[in-house]
């Protein structure tokens, strides 16, 4: 078998076994699914939400405030260099996947 099948074959093992892992109860899966929608905040904002200075916490943020904030970043009402593009990429409802999955960390 070429390497390059190998690595297609190992690449779509790991997206079946991802697809598993979000299948499940709708509850779960939403959950999984904020905690997939939310894996770029992690960059700036660090895993645990807290982020080092000079990004702010989103641990624990109200649910209804941090939609409020990234409607906010979307719509340029509130100015950020990166959160307007982030913000963007975004429907209502993942943000509020997103919203509850880093709420609940």
């Amino acid at each position: 078998m070429s390497v390059k099948r190998v690595v297609m074959m190992t690449g779509l093992s790991a997206g079946l076994v991802g697809a598993l892992a979000l299948s499940g109860t709708a509850h779960a899966g939403e959950l999984n699914r904020g905690a997939l929608l939310s894996a770029q905040c992690e960059t700036c904002h660090g895993t645990d939400g807290t982020g080092a200075a000079p990004m702010p916490s989103i641990n624990g943020m109200d649910v209804a405030d941090m939609v409020d904030v990234m409607k906010a970043f979307a719509s340029k009402e509130e100015k950020s260099t990166m959160m307007y593009r982030h913000a963007q990429g975004y429907s209502d409802e993942e943000l509020k996947a997103v919203a509850e999955y880093l709420k609940g960390k």
